[in-house]
């Protein structure tokens, strides 16, 4: 299974989007975390600890298919 941060809201309220990131920036293998758990990625040449506001509701749940996440940062 794998998961994706494809929207980052950042601190000054701006929304990083997957036009911004590039195509393999947050793309990540195993189990997708769940809305609420932490996570870090990378944007715009820092990294950073974010939480998960939407995508995955059930941790734990087994898919073929990436899951998109949104995120936003601490």
């Amino acid at each position: 299974m794998a998961y994706w941060v494809k929207r980052i809201i950042l601190k000054t309220g701006e929304l990083v989007t997957e036009r911004e990131l590039r195509t393999d920036e947050n793309l990540f293998h195993g189990p997708a975390p769940a809305v609420g758990d932490l996570l870090s990625v990378k944007c715009r040449g820092r990294q950073f600890d974010v939480e998960i506001v939407w995508g995955n509701w059930e941790f734990g749940v087994e898919t073929d298919r990436v899951i998109h996440l949104r995120a936003r940062e601490l």
